[in-house]
Order: structure tokens, then C-alpha cells, then sequence
């Protein structure tokens, strides 16, 4: 069991950077469905870990984090729905789509892509992130 909790563990650990890099990239939108599910998944997969563990702290954050990108979804589910011309995630997540925003409970989400110079790209590569479980 210990061994299949440690797999949930590092698959939720890996969804949850691999999301946060393609947004960071802009590959994809931080409004796209495909990644509030992906948070979804790592911050249901990390609770199980936590849980495990006897970390309750680490349990409470993760569930909350569940619960706050499921009522995304559905947000986005429901706005999708109501827009008869809706585009798939792929035309959504490409820093190339053409429209100006998504409708989200009745406001315009207007994706943020950010344009960064190589001397800022140089200083990101040296700088370092830690993570805490």
C-alpha cells in the first residue's frame, strides 16, 4: 500500500508542476478547463498522500484546493454551455486565440500573456523555487 500511495503522491506532484509550467509558458490558459482539472487531480492526489501521512494541515490545503478548481470547472462548464459558438480547450489555451476572452458568470476573462526579454528569462533560470510539502 505504502508503495501505490508513493506512486499517487509523485503522479499528483508531477500533474501539479507540469500544469504550472505550461501556464507559466503559455501553452496553456489559466482559464482553460484542462488546467483546473489538472489542479484538480494533483491537489486530490497530494490529499490522499498528506492523508496517509497524518499531515492534516497539508490535507485541509489540498482539499480546499480541490474544492476551489472543481467549482472552477463547473464555472467554465457552465459558461461553455452557454455559449453557442464555444471552441474547444485547444483554440482556448494558444496565446494565438483570437478572441478577447472568456465568458466566465457573466464577465470577461481576458487571458494575461506575458512577454518576457531574454535578460528576464536569464535572471528566472538562476533564480530558485523550493516547494513545500
Amino acid at each position: 500500500m505504502y508503495v501505490v500511495v508513493t506512486a499517487i503522491g509523485w503522479i499528483g506532484a508531477v500533474t501539479c508542476v507540469a500544469a504550472y509550467a505550461l501556464v507559466s509558458r503559455g501553452t496553456w490558459s489559466v482559464s482553460s478547463r484542462r488546467f483546473q482539472v489538472a489542479n484538480v487531480a494533483a491537489a486530490l492526489m497530494m490529499c490522499v498522500v498528506a492523508a496517509r501521512g497524518h499531515v492534516w494541515a497539508s490535507v485541509a490545503a489540498n482539499a480546499m484546493w480541490a474544492v476551489i478548481g472543481t467549482r472552477t470547472v463547473a464555472t467554465l462548464m457552465r459558461a461553455r454551455r452557454a455559449q453557442p459558438d464555444a471552441m474547444h480547450d485547444d483554440a482556448l489555451d494558444s496565446p494565438s486565440h483570437s478572441t478577447h476572452g472568456d465568458l466566465l458568470d457573466g464577465a470577461t476573462v481576458k487571458p494575461i500573456w506575458a512577454t518576457v526579454t531574454e535578460p528576464q528569462m536569464s535572471e528566472m533560470r538562476s533564480s530558485s523555487v523550493g516547494l513545500v510539502a
